[in-house]
Parts: C-alpha cells; sequence; structure tokens
C-alpha cells in the first residue's frame, strides 16, 4: 500500500539523515530551509511561525523517538513534507520522554485540511512499526528513506 499524501508532498531531496540541529526550533527550522531550498516557499517567516506556534500550543512529539511538526500556511498552496533524522535525538517534549529521532516536518494550504490529515495519518500507520523505524533509522541515503516511507511494502 503506497502512502499516496506522502508521495505527494515528499521529495527525496527534503530529507536530511543527520540534521546538524540539536535543539526542536533548530529542527524545525532547518527542516523548513529544506522545503524552501527545493520549492522556494512565498513567505518562509510565516511557515516558521505557525509551525513554532502550534508546537507551543501542543508539543507534536509522539511516542517512539517520532516528532511530526505540522502547520497550515496561508502562502503554501499545496502539502510540502520533510524528513529530518538525528540518531542522539532531539527533545520534543514527548509524553514517554524519549527524544525524537525521526522528525517529519509537515506544511500544508490553510485553505484545505484533506492532505494534512491524510499525511498525518500516514505517518502514524507507518511509525506505528518498530521495523519501518529501524529501517529508517538504518537507511545509507534519502532515496531509501523516501522508499520506505513512501511504499513500505514495495521491498528495496
Amino acid at each position: 500500500m503506497t502512502n499516496e499524501a506522502l508521495k505527494s508532498g515528499l521529495d527525496p531531496a527534503c530529507i536530511k539523515l543527520e540534521l546538524t540541529a540539536t535543539t526542536r526550533d533548530a529542527a524545525i527550522t532547518e527542516l523548513i530551509g529544506l522545503i524552501h531550498a527545493k520549492h522556494r516557499l512565498r513567505n518562509v517567516e510565516e511557515a516558521i511561525r505557525v509551525v513554532m506556534e502550534r508546537e507551543q500550543k501542543m508539543s507534536t512529539s509522539l511516542e517512539n523517538g517520532i516528532a511530526v511538526p505540522h502547520g497550515k500556511v496561508a502562502s503554501v498552496d499545496r502539502l510540502l513534507v520533510a524528513v529530518g533524522l538525528k540518531q542522539e535525538g532531539i527533545d520534543f517534549k514527548s509524553s514517554d520522554g524519549q527524544p525524537s529521532r525521526i522528525i517529519i516536518l509537515i506544511l500544508s494550504s490553510a485553505a484545505q485540511s484533506g492532505p494534512h490529515v491524510r499525511c498525518l495519518a500516514e505517518i502514524g500507520r507507518l511509525l506505528q512499526s518498530e521495523e519501518n523505524r529501524a529501517r529508517i533509522l538504518a537507511a545509507k541515503d534519502a532515496d531509501t528513506v523516501y522508499r520506505i516511507l513512501t511504499d513500505p511494502g514495495g521491498g528495496l
């Protein structure tokens, strides 16, 4: 089963195998920078502000070393996704106390909710699997991470 929302919003150029960031805010900024480098966001500052405001309201960290910072941005017209890995993890204030090692940032249009919700659901389903999380963290290149995220049953 392919993950259509992830497939439509993610590009291997927006996947970084080892983030340089060591804090939540720096990780969010670094991931938005990847999206901007590939897609030329119309308003980078707005994207950062929206995601940070969402993070201040409630942590977007899930359990098992996953964080999914996200936001609906007026200047974004379609789903855009970036993925960053951090082997030692970054503190996203998760409920289980684990640092986040897989960080998937989602930007979507403020005018649409469907793609955003589908993408969050796909990530939740995919990363429930300890095997998928381990495969992502062990990946040697962005294309492998992309394939795992967009077609987890596709085999490598």
